[in-house]
């Protein structure tokens, strides 16, 4: 009986705590764990009023690592841009050659070069002609640039001669008299010099030619062919293989209408854009944020083929093209280009400091196009940059 009785009253406590635990806490009981409550909200500068400013300038990069070697010219009503060419070539004799080089018994009937083409710019249809010139005077085949154009030296006589193009290749030969020396050179550097070739496009020349450059994977940049003869003896053709290559560009900035900013690859044009985030609530955490550059098709120009995205990077000082970090790819979808700068808007955050971002094309030391894109300024409000972030806060009580 006195068990029975135990049992009953333990029951009762048990029955009696489980309905004070299904009580609604105190009132201060739910500040306390509303104060702990977060929320996440989206800003759209598309919707929610933030201040922006972009613009574009051009800036000069050595192309000495490009793929495609440009020349001609390309003039329009907005942009007259000209690109020249450097090449230098060196050959790789057997032993007999080369001691029948050394004792000046070697003759060059004929030589030319094959260079194939990989890209257009400009009117498929208009002509490329150019000159040929022979260099005196050493440059750089990773940095050489316009600036550096005044400095070089070349004889004015055009040594190139029967220029031939077809859609894939274009061939040219040039004087004997100047190819030998670079052979002797590739036995001996002390019997003669060899700087190459300067090629010169010509003033009704109307279209860019990118032809395949030197790189470690392709076997298709350009090649000379010397048609060599040992008097009495033989006739021979030997292969010179290019040792430098590299584009000189030049250019005007594109004439553009009032509100659109640009990027192009090689002349080159970059722009700059910023956005005011002091908007955004202090104590934020950042959750993502997307940038989306619309494209104004009108005043963009492609070549053949081109990579069809861009490219933005972090500006690290104010009024400078310094960036930090590596650069986030911006992708093409539905006229449009945008990407994921959620380590962007982080750094700004954290850091309190805001110098925006450096826009440049996706491979902006190949080929020539430009692309022309929606600004800060532009007339219409819905197309200009945009900036989505999605961020975290504590619920205001």
């Amino acid at each position: 009986m006195k068990f029975y009785f135990v049992f009953i009253l333990l029951l009762l406590v048990v029955l009696s705590l489980l309905y004070a635990c299904n009580d609604e806490p105190s009132s201060i009981g739910i500040e306390i764990l509303e104060s702990d409550y977060i929320i996440v909200k989206t800003f759209d500068s598309q919707i929610d009023s933030i201040e922006q400013n972009s613009s574009f300038f051009k800036r000069i990069v050595p192309l000495g690592s490009s793929d495609w070697i440009l020349l001609g010219k390309n003039n329009t009503a907005e942009q007259s841009l000209v690109s020249s060419t450097l090449l230098k070539f060196i050959f790789g004799f057997a032993d007999s050659i080369k001691s029948q080089i050394e004792v000046d018994s070697i003759n060059v009937l004929d030589s030319w070069v094959v260079l194939t083409n990989k890209y257009v710019y400009g009117d498929t249809l208009s002509t490329m002609s150019f000159t040929t010139h022979k260099v005196n005077s050493s440059w750089s085949s990773s940095s050489f640039t316009i600036e550096d154009l005044p400095e070089l030296q070349y004889d004015s006589e055009d040594i190139g001669s029967n220029i031939s193009a077809t859609d894939t290749l274009y061939t040219f030969h040039l004087d004997p008299n100047v190819v030998y020396p670079w052979m002797q050179n590739s036995v001996d550097t002390g019997l003669a010099k060899n700087y190459g070739i300067y090629i010169v496009p010509t003033l009704e020349s109307n279209k860019i030619i990118g032809f395949q450059a030197l790189t470690l994977l392709s076997s298709e940049a350009a090649k000379l062919f010397v048609v060599i003869e040992k008097p009495g003896a033989y006739i021979d053709t030997v292969d010179g293989y290019v040792s430098g290559d590299i584009s000189v560009f030049d250019g005007t900035e594109p004439t553009l209408p009032e509100g659109l900013i640009c990027a192009q690859s090689s002349v080159v044009m970059n722009s700059k854009l910023n956005f005011d985030i002091g908007v955004l609530p202090v104590g934020l955490v950042i959750n993502k944020a997307e940038l989306i550059l619309t494209v104004d098709t009108i005043n963009t120009v492609h070549g053949s083929s081109y990579a069809n995205s861009l490219n933005v990077y972090y500006l690290s000082t104010f009024d400078s093209i310094k960036t930090e970090g590596s650069a986030i790819s911006l992708r093409y979808k539905d006229n449009s280009y945008s990407g994921d700068i959620t380590t962007f808007v982080r750094s700004w955050v954290s850091k309190g400091e805001n110098f925006g971002m450096l826009i440049q094309s996706g491979n902006q030391i190949l080929g020539a196009d430009l692309f022309a894109l929606k600004g800060s300024n532009y007339s219409d409000e819905s197309v200009r940059p945009r900036i989505k972030v999605t961020y975290t806060v504590k619920r205001n009580l």
